[in-house]
């Protein structure tokens, strides 16, 4: 049995969920790269239900992650 591909919202909250029980420079870290993530999503670059590599696939499009949270 295949497991279906992971949609970049269970991604984004595994990340969240996972954050506490890192060290404090490793959380921040995570925490700034959500946001940058979330920052695609609200200009709809990427949506929540895009499996990761789809995601991936459209932000390197458009520059990378800091370049579209940028724009």
């Amino acid at each position: 049995m295949t497991q279906s591909p992971k949609r970049l919202s269970e991604y984004l909250n595994e990340l969240e969920a996972d954050k506490d029980s890192r060290p404090d420079q490793v959380r921040e870290g995570i925490e700034a790269y959500i946001s940058l993530w979330q920052r695609a999503v609200e200009k709809g670059v990427v949506l929540l239900s895009d499996e990761i590599g789809a995601a991936l696939a459209k932000v390197e499009e458009r520059g990378g992650l800091y370049k579209v949270a940028e724009d």
